[in-house]
């Protein structure tokens, strides 16, 4: 029997490869282990997450994992086309024979045949379509494709563009071709995987990416970064961090913001290509194994937990981490000012800090006075619940209990 009109085939195995190997993936594979003890792997940490969306599904699985986060639309995407460089990748599209044809959207799908229908090219490109292996996102997708007469449109059981590729990049891609539309930027990441593993990609990119309407928001993200209000920033495509940097670079800030990531705030993007300028300015990018979101949660409880300062204090087992401590496996939150005191004396347990000391050890305290340090203080002390693990040292400064 056919399959619906809106229910495209469940996707079928390369040659010699079983489909058993390449299971649709979970949305939260990344976070069915059982967290380490004796919290969850990010409880504790806030992960600003950029992307060319108001709030991204990496949020959700990052919150799985316990962590806090920072949502940030760090470019716009409008489903438009700039027609010249449409035009060239149609071009490069009818150039040869194609083996997967990976459409991402309903709407992109039919922008491009309209307008290869005025450059006299859609029966050229149908026919190219013809000879692939038609794999579409959702049924929507898979609509599109039927009205110009494509049928055995394969699909995965997730219903997204990642999923696809999840799909082909575990099979054997050297040499083939492979032409997909792309929908948004966070594919430009995806496409940079298959050809890393051997195959010729072409993107027909049908859509334009442009920086946010209201400059404050990446210029509020550079804020955080740079006090350390995050622990992480997550980068889902290269446009947003091209846009951050050049948010950086207008407010004159560009040298503080690098800095904050190269040292405290590490970055994480999907895939060398978005991690390309960072590291043009020398700093540090932390990458997953594959550009998927299950693999992005998995690298950052990897690493975020690193900058987390681990001491034994007044016989207590003492986990410093970026907006909460873990107390003898109690997870508590503490505010920024307090735990900024509390990580100084942990990274120096039993030794005396003067206020002087604690200001240098804290970004961006230059301006704080001495009468804030003791606030900050006697807030720690109140969240901590215990009197006795932060001394004070009459007229030389504060330690932790030995």
């Amino acid at each position: 029997m056919a399959p619906p009109r809106n229910a495209p085939a469940a996707i079928a195995p390369l040659p010699a490869v079983p489909l058993a190997c390449v299971p649709p993936a979970p949305r939260d594979s990344a976070v069915t282990q059982p967290p380490p003890e004796p919290a969850a792997a990010l409880a504790g940490y806030a992960v600003a997450v950029v992307s060319d969306r108001r709030r991204h599904r990496l949020c959700d699985l990052l919150e799985a994992a316990g962590a806090r986060t920072v949502a940030v639309q760090g470019v716009r995407t409008l489903s438009t086309l700039d027609s010249q460089p449409l035009q060239t990748q149609t071009a490069q599209v009818l150039a040869a024979p194609i083996d997967e044809l990976v459409v991402a959207s309903d709407f992109g799908f039919r922008s491009w045949l309209r307008l290869a229908r005025q450059w006299q090219r859609a029966d050229a490109l149908s026919a190219r379509f013809a000879g692939a292996r038609r794999l579409a996102s959702n049924p929507r997708a898979a609509d599109a494709m039927r009205e110009i007469g494509l049928d055995e449109i394969w699909s995965t059981a997730a219903g997204s563009t990642e999923e696809l590729f999840r799909y082909l990049l575990a099979q054997p891609m050297t040499g083939r071709r492979v032409v997909v539309q792309s929908d948004n930027p966070s594919v430009a990441e995806l496409c940079h995987a298959m050809r890393v593993a051997g195959a010729d990609v072409v993107e027909v990119v049908t859509h334009q990416a442009f920086p946010p309407t209201h400059a404050d928001l990446l210029r509020r993200l550079g804020d955080q970064i740079c006090a350390g209000q995050v622990d992480a920033v997550a980068f889902t495509n290269p446009a947003s961090v091209e846009n951050l940097l050049a948010q950086a670079v207008a407010d004159r800030r560009l040298n503080e913001l690098l800095n904050a990531m190269s040292d405290e705030v590490p970055a994480m993007c999907l895939s060398e290509l978005g991690a390309a300028p960072l590291r043009a300015h020398g700093v540090p990018v932390h990458l997953p194994v594959q550009p998927f979101l299950e693999e992005f949660v998995a690298l950052a409880a990897a690493t975020v937990p690193r900058r987390a300062v681990r001491v034994v204090a007044g016989g207590l087992c003492l986990e410093v981490r970026g907006q909460a401590v873990v107390l003898n496996g109690e997870l508590i939150a503490v505010q920024p000012g307090p735990i900024a005191v509390l990580r100084a004396l942990a990274r120096h347990p039993g030794r005396v800090l003067s206020c002087a000391e604690i200001r240098r050890a804290t970004p961006n305290w230059a301006g704080v006075d001495d009468h804030a340090i003791e606030m900050a203080v006697s807030r720690l002390r109140r969240s901590l619940k215990d009197n006795e693990l932060i001394q004070t040292v009459m007229k030389r400064g504060y330690r932790l209990a030995a």
